[in-house]
């Protein structure tokens, strides 16, 4: 799914909402999620129809260049209302931003 976030920070599945530049020279980089399939449970692979809420995470290992970026990505938390399927919530995801540890 290219767009112009794929052709700058190389990264498929997320779309630059805004950017901002803070006191100390830092831009901060607002994503959003731009792939539909970041919607599927992670445990049982069935599309989420129900919007849980919102997160906001801040990815940290992105490469870009020698200038300062911080990000932000706003995504939606999910329901997943498959019978079977221990999960019952998730944020959406995509392969080439890991989750933070925990």
């Amino acid at each position: 799914m290219p767009n112009d976030t794929t052709l700058l920070l190389e990264l498929d599945g997320v779309s630059v909402a805004r950017v901002e530049r803070l006191a100390d020279g830092t831009r901060r980089v607002h994503l959003v999620t731009a792939d539909e399939a970041a919607r599927t449970c992670p445990t049982c692979g069935v599309f989420a129809t129900r919007v849980k809420g919102s997160a906001v995470t801040r990815p940290r290992d992105l490469p870009y260049g020698e200038s300062r970026l911080e990000f932000r990505w706003h995504k939606r938390r999910w329901f997943c209302r498959e019978a079977g399927c221990a999960r019952r919530a998730f944020t959406e995801q995509i392969a080439q931003i890991r989750p933070a540890p925990g």
